[in-house]
């Protein structure tokens, strides 16, 4: 894959890419590394196998068995599975985000470079651990720019003093349970990490496609024979109905942390008749109950992230794919197709961002309600909020309407089965 402008949020941190491009421009070599030659301990090669060897990360059981099989995603994970660790290169400083090239003598390999995403995975991944999570949030503190430790708090949300030392962490834990607490670790851990896989998805749709059949594809194209170059075509389209299938979990998961949240404001109503919290049992109800809401909410606002990177990849892979594999179309239902994708993926984002400042509102909302019951508790305040509050944010996150994938998704899904269709025509050509 070519590169592609975006724009990183600020959570993301784009300074590794900043600095591969620096590095780049300086002239410094790059590093190929196959991944099997990579200690099995090294982060970047943890994290691609992670990935790699979850279903989930798959999305296979978001897809029909129509798309999984008929369009060709399960053989595409197969393939590059099959490709690591002996055919992948970890590339170092990162040009790309991940490409493909053939060796001398003809054998497709698979490139993954050392892109903003995968340096914010690899920072995760040390940062994010039971053992480690105190340590390295206080090693951020220390630091002089402060970049990270931003991060962090922006991350966990009011949960943040519970990292500032082992006793808190130890209370967080006992608070929220094992489950969550081992749950809120790993979803930090392994943010993003469906970045690499859609990656991962178009790399292996590359790796199923005929080595002679592409050069020829490819050459005829740069030569400006070719108006459509069609093998990126279907790997393009695949990531992009990649993103979709991910978006729909995504915004199904959002819908549930918040059916946690409500419950556990329903269960601070039970503290209302109380003057006071003054028996022990009653502070550790309490306290338990508010520090759950906290970490849905510190859930809610992970996925909402993930939800914009695929949103904005979807739009941006629609663009690149037209700049840069694209000349004038004699075929109008292609030109058609893209023309729609294009509209679509971008209504995708315009209707993506207005449900998630919606859903940060409402998130901002809560901590205020949760805000108001702690100083109740605390004796700072007379009453608890009034329930009408809690009411005002069911009604608020009732009222937002998270986008539909779909006419994105099924026309990436119409742009695959058209290249396809025009790969077999010239494979019977050979």
């Amino acid at each position: 894959m070519k590169p592609f402008s975006r724009a990183v949020r600020s959570v993301l941190q784009p300074l590794p890419l900043l600095l591969a491009a620096a590095a780049v421009l300086a002239g410094l070599p790059l590093e190929r590394t196959l991944f099997k030659d990579i200690p099995r301990t090294d982060p970047a090669r943890e994290i691609i196998q992670t990935v790699l060897g979850s279903r989930f990360y798959s999305m296979r059981d978001g897809f029909a068995a129509s798309e999984w099989t008929g369009l060709g995603y399960g053989g595409a994970w197969d393939r590059a599975k099959r490709y690591f660790p002996g055919s992948i290169y970890f590339v170092s400083p990162g040009t790309y985000f991940m490409t493909h090239g053939y060796d001398a003598e003809g054998r497709l390999f698979m490139e993954v470079h050392e892109s903003a995403y995968l340096m914010l995975c690899v920072e995760n991944r040390r940062s994010f651990t039971p053992a480690a999570v105190v340590g390295e949030y206080g090693r951020m503190l220390r630091a002089a720019n402060g970049r990270e430790a931003d991060a962090f708090r922006e991350k966990t949300g009011r949960l943040e003093p519970y990292f500032r030392d082992d006793g808190a962490n130890r209370r967080l834990r006992k608070a929220l349970g094992d489950p969550l607490y081992l749950r809120l670790i790993e979803e930090l851990r392994e943010e993003d990490y469906h970045m690499l896989a859609g990656g991962l998805m178009h790399e292996g749709m590359h790796a199923g496609m005929d080595d002679a059949l592409v050069a020829r594809v490819q050459a005829e194209f740069n030569a400006g024979r070719r108006a459509v170059q069609w093998d990126e075509m279907r790997a393009f389209m695949a990531e992009i109905g990649y993103h979709g299938s991910f978006c729909r979990w995504a915004a199904d998961d959002i819908a549930g942390q918040w059916r946690q949240i409500e419950g556990l404001l329903g269960a601070l109503e039970r503290f209302r008749k109380k003057p006071a919290l003054r028996a022990e049992a009653d502070e550790v109800r309490f306290e338990q109950t508010r520090v759950r809401a906290w970490t849905f909410t510190a859930l809610v606002r992970l996925r909402m992230r993930e939800f914009w990177q695929s949103a904005r990849r979807m739009r941006d892979l629609s663009g690149s794919f037209q700049k840069d594999y694209v000349r004038d179309v004699p075929f109008p239902d292609v030109e058609e197709l893209l023309s729609k994708l294009e509209h679509d993926t971008a209504g995708f984002v315009e209707s993506s961002e207005k449900s998630i400042q919606a859903t940060e509102l409402a998130v901002r909302s809560l901590e205020e309600v949760l805000d108001t019951w702690g100083a109740w508790a605390s004796g700072r305040r007379t009453f608890p909020p009034p329930i009408t509050d809690s009411q005002t944010i069911s009604r608020q996150v009732k009222d937002i309407d998270w986008p539909d994938p779909a006419p994105a998704a099924t026309g990436a899904a119409a742009l695959m089965k058209r290249a396809g269709q025009a790969l077999e025509k010239e494979r019977s050509s050979l």
